[in-house]
């Protein structure tokens, strides 16, 4: 791909918009559950409604551009974030809150896959290649800690509908930098699995439907006990999403053109670096709702205050998430770090618990730090990870989309998973130490680093970076 002087510029901007959609508006979500008067539920799904829709999408993302080209797709996806910023920022209720958060997340659903493998085709070489995933990885995971501040910043001055017109003023000159400084359409080279016209390169449209049903009535699930429904309800909606997740792994057994990435699933270190971002984000998210409540609630901050006290997981993130980056180049280093980096998250959920009375504010901001240590380890060399195992421009595009569709989707799970989990907690004796968001924490961390283990340890494979001869089924 020829390239043009400041296109990695607008590449690491539109990945900005779509993720200070999900980072910035987590500050602003006790205020605008206070404004509208939303039940517990209702909030839970308007922190998730962005990422619910976008990481199933971004799996037809990455289609679009193949087809018609990266610079004809990304500024009207940014023109329609902008617009659905706008509904977002005038909504007068809770529902219309959270449909604008829907639409909103299908509009951003083509920033990170494309931006991404934009920057990875800018790239002549591999070391060019694993410095710019490196770069891209560095620009989230500081999107994903100054998020709050903005948002907090923004909330605290002028109110929480400020947040989504900053989003939708960042969207309007991004796609504007987009049409003057994006190169031209450049034909691609066809995907190892097929052309775009064949039935391999297609958009598979069942299976994306597949995977926004089994998150949707994941969360269903989760929310049902924060909702007040009764028992048999949840039970249906864990029956109905074990059923939608059977026929999913079905279709990516025996369906040729399956929208997920097949040889991502195929390799034992893609697949691990997949769950991985599934897990990850999942306990972030978790963390930082959960932390939000309790230092606006608890401990009766603000929301610049409360963002303030979260800032200190900003700088190990970004640092950390390039060294990563580099580091996983070397052979069976990617599965140690990912390890470790879930470890630092599972001992920052367990720091975070502890917390004490309004004068221990340290405590969450050690916690936050320690996280953003893990999140920029594990995030760094799982998506370098993903990266390295896509094959050509057009491969890159869907190992993008495949690798933030896990990454959102546990992003999603987490504000509802946080909601059950400081349900049940309020159902434990009033003698237990500490709030049920205390509690929570508490127990997500030994949870998470048994899974941190599960998840990483060596199967004695004699291919360690994952780059062998795939097997037919995996």
């Amino acid at each position: 791909m020829r390239r043009v002087p400041g296109s990695p510029f607008v590449c690491h901007l539109a990945l900005l918009c779509g993720a200070l959609a999900i980072a910035a508006p987590t500050a602003a979500v006790p205020a605008f559950a206070d404004a509208l008067r939303t039940s517990p539920a209702l909030t839970q799904w308007c922190a998730a409604g962005y990422q619910l829709t976008s990481g199933p999408l971004q799996l037809g993302a990455g289609h679009l551009a193949d087809r018609y080209g990266a610079r004809r797709v990304l500024p009207a996806a940014l023109a329609l974030f902008a617009t659905t910023s706008l509904l977002a920022a005038t909504a007068g209720h809770g529902p219309g809150l959270l449909t604008a958060r829907l639409a909103q997340g299908a509009a951003g659903s083509v920033l990170s896959p494309v931006s991404l493998s934009l920057l990875i085709g800018l790239s002549p070489d591999e070391n060019e290649e694993r410095r710019a995933v490196g770069g891209w990885v560095a620009t989230a995971a500081t999107a994903s800690c100054l998020g709050p501040l903005l948002g907090g910043l923004l909330t605290s001055a002028l109110g929480w509908r400020a947040v989504f017109g900053a989003l939708a003023l960042l969207a309007v000159v991004t796609a504007a930098c987009a049409l003057t400084l994006l190169p031209g359409r450049t034909p691609h080279s066809p995907r190892p699995e097929g052309r775009l016209d064949s039935p391999e390169g297609r958009l598979d449209g069942v299976g994306i439907a597949l995977c926004t049903a089994t998150a949707t009535m994941a969360l269903i699930a989760l929310t049902a006990p924060t909702a007040g429904a009764p028992p048999i309800a949840a039970l249906t909606a864990v029956a109905a999403a074990g059923v939608l997740l059977a026929a999913l792994l079905h279709r990516a057994r025996h369906h040729q053109g399956f929208v997920l990435d097949s040889g991502l699933l195929r390799r034992p270190a893609t697949r691990r670096a997949l769950f991985v971002l599934l897990v990850l984000f999942c306990a972030n998210s978790l963390f930082t709702y959960l932390t939000y409540f309790e230092l606006t609630r608890a401990h009766a901050l603000d929301a610049l205050q409360a963002a303030l006290v979260t800032l200190p997981a900003v700088a190990p993130a970004a640092f950390t998430g390039r060294w990563a980056a580099r580091r996983t180049a070397t052979p069976g280093a990617g599965p140690r770090l990912m390890r470790a980096g879930l470890l630092c998250i599972a001992a920052g959920l367990l720091a975070g618990g502890l917390g004490g009375g309004p004068a221990a504010l340290w405590l969450p901001a050690g916690s936050c730090a320690v996280i953003g240590c893990g999140l920029g380890l594990a995030n760094g060399a799982a998506m370098t990870t993903v990266a390295m195992g896509a094959s050509g421009t057009t491969g890159a595009t869907s190992a993008a989309a495949t690798a933030t569709t896990f990454a959102m989707l546990g992003s999603a799970c987490g504000p509802a998973l946080a909601g059950a989990a400081t349900s049940a907690a309020a159902h434990l004796p009033a003698t237990a130490p500490g709030t049920p968001a205390h509690l929570a924490l508490c127990s997500a961390a030994p949870a998470l680093a048994l899974t941190a283990v599960a998840l990483t340890r060596s199967h004695g494979t004699k291919d360690p970076a994952g780059w062998g001869p795939l097997p037919r089924r995996w």
